[in-house]
Formats: C-alpha cells, structure tokens, sequence
C-alpha cells in the first residue's frame, strides 16, 4: 500500500501457486466461497446466495466463533472470466456503504498475479477493520487453490 493512496482505499496482492482458471473458480462459484470466504478457519460461512452475473446479487453470512453472524450482500459489477471480478458491498443490519471489491488476475508463468481491492470506506477504521478480515480471507484462498484445503 502506497502513501499516496486514498486512505479509503485497500489494496492487497498475492502470488498463488495454481492456474488462473482455478483462481477464478475460487472467486466465482458459490460453493467455492463457502470454503475460503471468513477472516479466519473457525469462521462457518454460508452462501446464502450466489448469482454471479452483471447485476446479480449475493449474499453471505459468517458465523463467528463467538455466536455472532455477520452477513455481506451486494451486487455483481463485472465479471470479466478469467481475469476481473467486482462486486458492490455491505453489511447486513449497518448503515448502507458505497464500497466496491475488486479482484483482478493475471498469468505469471506457473504463477496467478491476483490483485485486490476495495474502495469507498467510510473512514480509516473501518478500512483497518476489512483489511484484517480480506488478510485473512486472501490467506485461506491461497491455501484452496495451492492445496486444496
């Protein structure tokens, strides 16, 4: 992350060991989700609904180790196979945010580049805040697409 971005923006990037198309597999299939999507292993996500399309919709909920559950929904913006994904987000039950996802992927020989970012927060803190949960979310889909766990 550069000093000279946006302090509303995140940006995250990871070099994964698998093909792009399975990258893209991970981002795009509601079954998939359910595997990787939640900051951390003792996180049960539900994919409650996963319409992967321009102008489709989703919505997710993470059950917390704690009892909580916290649920994202938005809708699709692009979804450009294999390289571009972006999606609108919120959470469920909080004031509305104009917040934007994007994960971008390119071929790196044996390599997928995945570029990440999400924009439009509201404040610092809540940017601190994704930027902990996304770590932990970009960590469990590299371990999916390079071990299959």
């Amino acid at each position: 992350m550069s000093e000279a971005m946006n302090v509303l923006e995140l940006e995250l990037e990871r070099s994964l060991r698998a093909p792009r198309q399975r990258v893209w597999q991970a981002l795009t299939q509601g079954e998939e989700i359910g595997r990787w999507y939640g900051p951390s292993d003792d996180f049960r996500v539900d994919v409650v609904e996963w319409d992967c399309r321009p102008g489709g919709s989703y919505r997710v909920a993470m059950h917390a180790p704690d009892g909580n559950t916290h649920t994202c929904f938005g809708t699709f913006r692009e979804v450009e196979a294999p390289r571009r994904l972006s999606y609108t987000w919120s959470w469920e039950g909080q004031p509305p945010m104009d917040t934007l996802v994007t994960f971008e992927l390119a071929e790196d020989g044996e390599m997928t580049k995945l570029r990440f970012s999400h924009t439009g927060f509201p404040s610092v803190e809540s940017r601190e805040h994704h930027k902990t949960g996304w770590t932990g979310n970009l960590d469990r889909l590299a371990r999916l697409v390079t071990e299959g766990e």
